[in-house]
Order: C-alpha cells, then sequence, then structure tokens
C-alpha cells in the first residue's frame, strides 16, 4: 500500500508529466487541430446512451433484448439509432443470425475495445475526485 503522502507526490509528479506533455509550444493552428482531434472523439461518444451501451457489450450483453434491458428509459428506437451511430463510426459490429425467428447481436469492435480503456480511466477519475467536486458544487451553490 502507498502511504498518503507518496500518493499526493506521485499525483503532483503525473501533473507536472502531463502539463509537459500538453505545455510545448504549438501555433495557433496547430491548437485548432489538437482540439478538433479532441471534438472528434467526443462526438463518437456524445449521446445519451452511447457509453451505457458501450459498458453493456463490454459486460458481454450483445442481443438488442438485453441491451434494451439494460437501459431503463430509452426507448427501442433511440437505442437502435444509437447502435446505427456506433456502428456507423466502427465502435460497434452488427451481426444477423438467420435463425428463426431473426436474431440481431451486437459486439464491440477493436475501435471499440479501444474506447474502453479512456473510459475506464475517466470512470477511475471520477471516482478519485467525486468528493472534491461535491465540495466545489457545493461552495458554488452557496455563493450564487
Amino acid at each position: 500500500m502507498t502511504p498518503p503522502g507518496r500518493t499526493q507526490r506521485l499525483g503532483r509528479e503525473a501533473s507536472v508529466l502531463n502539463a509537459r506533455r500538453w505545455a510545448p509550444a504549438h501555433s495557433a493552428g496547430a491548437d485548432r487541430e489538437l482540439v478538433q482531434r479532441i471534438d472528434s472523439a467526443l462526438d463518437v461518444m456524445h449521446g445519451r446512451w452511447k457509453v451505457y451501451l458501450l459498458f453493456l457489450m463490454a459486460r458481454g450483453i450483445h442481443r438488442h433484448s438485453r441491451l434494451l434491458d439494460g437501459l431503463p428509459g430509452a426507448s427501442k428506437k433511440v437505442m437502435t439509432d444509437t447502435l446505427r451511430a456506433l456502428e456507423r463510426d466502427g465502435i460497434v459490429a452488427r451481426r444477423v443470425l438467420a435463425e428463426a425467428p431473426v436474431r440481431v447481436e451486437y459486439s464491440l469492435t477493436p475501435l471499440g475495445w479501444s474506447m474502453t480503456e479512456p473510459l475506464m480511466a475517466l470512470s477511475e477519475w471520477g471516482n478519485a475526485h467525486a468528493a472534491e467536486i461535491a465540495r466545489a458544487r457545493s461552495r458554488y451553490n452557496l455563493d450564487n
């Protein structure tokens, strides 16, 4: 187990390393390109149900009806449209099985699996900083 002081120091060291990685002098054009790449990546995940669907598929749920069961509040049409958008972006593969009745399964593509790592990192960040965010929001609400 890492002592608390060591964890804080590692956090600051990681922040310094990240700052150095982002800090090199860039032209305004290079900065715009960087922002456009980030925006493009976020666009793939933009939408209420996309992250949930990725999570469910990474957990092994692939049938249309089971995916829908995992999204309380989502309509069948919205889920279908979301799955189509993920398929369009190469994140999800759709497979129609010639059975009676026809069965459709969805799975993550290698590109989709590669998206799970940054999502897990984001989840870990949210977990690690939940208390700080709650305190900041509380202070903000008191001030406004």
